[in-house]
């Protein structure tokens, strides 16, 4: 048994990629035995807390209100530090500060988990004080680098961190999806409730509405894509700062009867979704994996996406998926296509259920206590602690 603290800057009660990622690796961890410590921000929506979890004073991150960015002390955290096994830090904003604080005081292995290519979220800081590509690639390959091991979703953000200058042992460890919950039964029935009419085709994105996931791109491709496919409805699940231009946009461009925006979800109403979705479009090029498409794979739906790093890592052309360029018009030739093979889209489905269970959370747990074990066996970085001893000195 172990006991792992777990670090992050977005967790429940937001709902993203990364805070469902850390909650169901928690629970899993829990479930093989180990006990696991959070630390992660203090956020003014009521939540329901579990034990060990350690929150941190937090405000609004610049434009993007939901997110919260902790003020890296408590005393009351600090203090469990020494009774932890290993750090998994989540983050590379101020909570990973703190996970540096607890690895070094009490000479902790570290492992990072690389979720966030920062270059493509340099739009939520203020212009005057926004750092260029370069400088925020080498921040990541510095803090990188004084870790005992980073993990990263795909090869092509392994690639991505080799380029930026990381030296430390990369491993390549995806997370997936909770298979457990997709043999659960129905919470609900999701085009009864959305008023979807029988036998129209369910078209769906789900996760963050903000920029970075070119949902601007989608709802012009579906539009398009719909001139054809007439009786397709799409849903918009999830929230975010995007989310009332779409309902605009969507009231504009005459679709306001085919799009349904059922808001956030909880894990067991949103995997009946993806259960019942034909078609998941997904438009994101700043992913270092994108759980979601996982997460849709799973429950049967084939997917149509731009072919961009991290998503054609996770979609196998042609087997579990269609990988398209860019272009509004190829992107809704894909979908109508999918959509008029009823052979085409029942093969890609199954074979994105095939390959979500290969990347199921179940294994992706079990990975990474093993490498706990490993980091834990080869000890601290000697190096890292002098250098930090000596700064320590100087100052």
């Amino acid at each position: 048994m172990m006991r792992i603290g777990l670090f992050t800057d977005a967790y429940l009660p937001e709902i993203t990629g990364v805070t469902t990622a850390v909650s169901q690796l928690r629970a899993e961890l829990e479930r093989l035995g180990h006990e696991t410590y959070v630390y992660a921000p203090h956020y003014d929506r009521p939540y329901e807390e579990a034990p060990r979890t350690y929150r941190f004073r937090a405000g609004p991150v610049f434009a993007y209100k939901t997110a919260r960015m902790a003020v890296p002390y408590s005393r009351e955290a600090a203090r469990s530090f020494g009774m932890l096994d290993v750090v998994h830090s989540h983050t590379p904003f101020s909570l990973a500060y703190a996970a540096f604080v607890a690895a070094y005081r009490h000479r902790l292995p570290h492992v990072q988990t690389y979720h966030t290519y920062l270059s493509q979220y340099r739009h939520y800081i203020p212009r005057p004080i926004r750092p260029s590509v370069r400088i925020t690639e080498s921040y990541s390959a510095a803090l990188c680098n004084r870790c005992s091991v980073i993990t990263v979703p795909t090869r092509s953000i392994h690639d991505e961190l080799v380029r930026f200058g990381v030296r430390r042992p990369i491993r390549i460890l995806p997370f997936g999806p909770d298979m457990n919950v997709y043999a659960s039964p129905a919470a609900w029935e999701p085009k009864k409730e959305m008023g979807i009419p029988e036998g129209a085709p369910l078209l769906l994105y789900a996760g963050r509405m903000a920029e970075e996931k070119n949902l601007r791109f989608v709802l012009a491709a579906f539009a398009k894509a719909h001139e054809t496919v007439s009786g397709a409805v799409m849903a918009w699940a999830g929230d975010g700062p995007l989310r009332a231009w779409l309902e605009e946009e969507g009231e504009r461009l005459g679709l306001r009867e085919v799009l349904r925006f059922p808001g956030f979800l909880d894990r067991q109403r949103l995997t009946d979704l993806y259960k019942e979705t034909d078609l998941f479009l997904f438009a994101s090029k700043t992913e270092t994996q994108g759980l979601v498409l996982a997460e849709a794979m799973a429950g049967g739906a084939a997917v149509v996406a731009v072919r961009a790093m991290g998503v054609r890592d996770v979609v196998t052309d042609g087997v579990s998926g269609l990988l398209v360029p860019e272009s509004v018009d190829e992107f809704a030739t894909h979908v109508v296509g999918v959509l008029s093979n009823p052979e085409l889209r029942a093969r890609l489905g199954e074979g994105a259920r095939r390959v979500a269970e290969e990347m199921s959370l179940q294994n992706c747990a079990r990975r990474f206590a093993e490498i706990y074990e490993e980091c834990r066996a080869a000890g601290p970085r000697p190096r890292a602690w002098r250098r930090l001893a000596r700064g320590r000195a100087r100052a």
